[in-house]
């Protein structure tokens, strides 16, 4: 057996402690990102009212998204019921985060929340919430993960670094 040099195997621990400093550099950069804010985001979607979900959305500060009357209009003629909407876009770019928690009426009643980023790094802090999808399909640089907890259903898809996330209850 061959000894290496006392210098190599110092450079060899070296190196080791950097990428350890680098791992951990990065992990508290998406906790930054995503931990108490994503929670908050969360927190949102699992409202069961829009009374809730304004509450909570009001809570992470950002500016109230314009209503789009035209998606209102499509969806409750499709639908056949009404729907009422609050919203929150996290940044001037629309890519930055949408949040929008919505509660429709009528033959098709039912709450649902959507955010879209272009912040890849959601499905990790999806299966610290919720747990392991029930279906998860990744092909390339686009993934879809499902899980239904109850009565809620949440879907999450990953195309390249936009990110789009639904939560859904019926009823």
């Amino acid at each position: 057996m061959t000894r290496r040099p006392h210098h190599s195997r110092r450079r060899s621990i070296l190196r080791a402690v950097l990428a350890g400093a680098a791992l951990v550099a990065a992990i508290d950069s998406l906790i930054a990102e995503y931990g108490p804010g994503f929670a908050a985001i969360l927190d949102v979607c699992e409202a069961t009212s829009l009374e809730e979900a304004a509450i909570r959305g009001g809570r992470l500060g950002w500016p109230v998204a314009p209503e789009d009357r035209d998606w209102r209009a499509g969806f409750e003629r499709y639908e056949g019921g009404t729907v009422r909407v609050v919203g929150w876009r996290r940044g001037a770019r629309g890519e930055d985060g949408l949040l929008s928690y919505w509660v429709a009426s009528g033959p098709n009643a039912r709450t649902a929340c959507a955010f879209s980023t272009d912040r890849p790094h959601l499905l990790g802090a999806l299966r610290d919430r919720f747990g392991a999808p029930d279906t998860f399909e990744e092909q390339g640089d686009i993934v879809n993960a499902y899980r239904r907890r109850g009565g809620l259903e949440v879907s999450f898809t990953r195309i390249g670094a936009s990110s789009s996330l639904s939560v859904a209850r019926r009823g």
